[in-house]
């Protein structure tokens, strides 16, 4: 699957760090990674807002909910996030922010981390996502201003 970066001409630098991955990837993998916004806008001042405008977006191409408790993100660093019960209804997504908040605030498709640190490297890393018995479902690798393959 290939990763496209949207640019936009007022915010384009800050839009090149968000890892977009194309519909191919969604025949592969029932869960993938759609979006992945690693370097948050500004400075890094690890403020609560700042480690939670980097996220990341993992999606249902599949016509049956599926549950997501236990599944794991994981970025090269080996820094774990492992989802509770959640279902990701069909054709739906999910979004985790690497900071702190209420599971369900704003949206119910909203998610926490809970690091007080940023997850993904700014320069490029890799997310994987597993499944609950740790079986390889998806992953997306993604270089600072360098469409590639995830």
């Amino acid at each position: 699957m290939k990763k496209k970066f949207l640019v936009g001409a007022s915010i384009a630098a800050s839009l090149l760090s968000v890892a977009v991955a194309t519909p191919a990837l969604a025949a592969e993998a029932p869960v993938y990674f759609s979006r992945i916004y690693y370097d948050s806008p500004g400075k890094d001042t690890r403020s609560n807002a700042s480690l939670n405008a980097e996220w990341f977006r993992l999606s249902n191409s599949t016509k049956k909910a599926i549950q997501l408790k236990g599944f794991t993100v994981r970025d090269a660093a080996n820094h774990v996030y492992t989802f509770g019960p959640y279902v990701l209804n069909p054709g739906k997504s999910v979004t985790v922010h690497t900071g702190k908040g209420t599971n369900g605030k704003p949206a119910a498709t909203d998610r926490y981390w809970g690091s007080g640190n940023y997850i993904w490297n700014n320069t490029g890393d890799t997310a994987t996502l597993r499944s609950a018995t740790g079986k390889t479902i998806n992953s997306c690798k993604f270089k600072k201003g360098v469409a590639t393959n995830c």
